[in-house]
């Protein structure tokens, strides 16, 4: 994974249950500019399974996973599409 620049935008979806994270998370994808980073805050622990193969089906990249207590922060790049 790449290293992470500072967030340009950050979704605090903890509380809320996958698909429904994941689904907030790529629109809010959709609304930045391409190259700007995206901080998903994320308590569902399917997060982990399956927000990086919903990621891995576009052109957005994973840069970091940090594991806090009860939730974890993961930084998205937007892609250029």
């Amino acid at each position: 994974m790449e290293k992470r620049s500072e967030a340009d935008k950050i979704i605090d979806l903890r509380g809320v249950s996958c698909p429904w994270s994941i689904l907030k998370a790529k629109s809010q994808l959709t609304n930045m500019k391409p190259g700007e980073v995206l901080e998903v805050l994320a308590s569902d622990p399917m997060m982990f399974e399956d927000f990086p193969k919903v990621l891995g089906q576009s052109d957005h990249h994973l840069i970091e996973i940090n594991e806090q207590q009860g939730y974890s922060r993961f930084y998205v790049r937007r892609g250029q599409k």
